[in-house]
């Protein structure tokens, strides 16, 4: 039996299963496009695919091990909502019978409802895809930690990124974002703690949209937004404390307005 199943090699996926190997588990991943950079001889690369009615023998080659990490996101452009919580029920139906130390299903903060106040884990969530999501692996015999990510930034992906030379809708709103290194670390501490239960994994400060966009602009060289638009939408600030409290943790990259250039 493997230490650690990755579900998902993508964007989190592969750089998780390189760390965790690095520190020592044995790892395997389903196997994506993203997963030909890996050459760990501690990770091992499985051919699954999440797909609805997969043969019980399919499930197995993945679900051996002792922690297994679900980082698949939905990908509604391929297939819809329907599809994505098929194929976690069937997920939850094969694991049942099983014993596992810790299941990890990383979830999103998209599952709050906009309260124009701090949000933490017993706030008011919305009946969203997420949600359905959460309410499915609440069915899972084994340890669950729910983990619901922030916006996901680090590497490639940075906010100017999407709105050089734009304009910048609801500029007025705090941002909620959490920067793949610290994600990567809070899943590591949290299978060394055999951490359990619902927990919000944001940075703990929120600077205003606008403000970050044109730093981050000027940081990187990039155009300027057009336009900077604000709007009279509810906001939601989410909170981290919960978590922070539990692991004992310290956000290496705490504010968004100094995450490190990259590339």
């Amino acid at each position: 039996m493997f230490d650690i199943s990755i579900l998902g090699g993508g964007w989190v996926g592969v750089p998780l299963a390189e760390k965790l190997a690095s520190l020592g588990y044995s790892v395997k991943i389903s196997q994506s496009s993203q997963t030909k950079s890996i050459h760990n001889p501690n990770i091992s690369l499985i051919d699954w695919r999440a797909e609805v009615n997969l043969p019980q023998l399919a499930w197995e080659s993945i679900l051996d091990a002792k922690t297994i990490i679900w980082t698949i996101p939905p990908r509604r452009k391929v297939n819809g909502d329907h599809f994505y919580l098929e194929v976690l029920a069937d997920f939850v139906r094969i694991l049942n019978p099983k014993t596992h130390q810790q299941v990890i299903f990383l979830s999103s903060t998209s599952v709050y409802k906009a309260e124009n106040a701090v949000v933490n884990e017993a706030s008011a969530l919305e009946n969203n895809l997420m949600c359905q999501a959460e309410e499915i692996l609440h069915g899972l015999h084994s340890p669950l930690l729910l983990l619901r990510l922030g916006g996901l930034m680090g590497g490639e992906r940075f906010v100017s990124k999407y709105y050089a030379g734009k304009n910048v809708p609801a500029a007025n709103h705090p941002v909620n974002y959490v920067h793949r290194l610290d994600v990567l670390e809070i899943i590591n501490q949290s299978i060394k703690s055999q951490l359990r239960g619902v927990y919000n994994v944001v940075a703990p400060l929120h600077p205003i949209k606008s403000e970050l966009v044109k730093s981050e602009c000027q940081l990187r060289g990039l155009e300027l937004p057009v336009d900077y638009l604000e709007d009279k939408e509810a906001i939601k600030v989410v909170s981290s404390d919960k978590l922070i409290q539990a692991l004992n943790y310290t956000f290496q990259y705490p504010d968004p307005l100094t995450f490190p250039i990259e590339n």
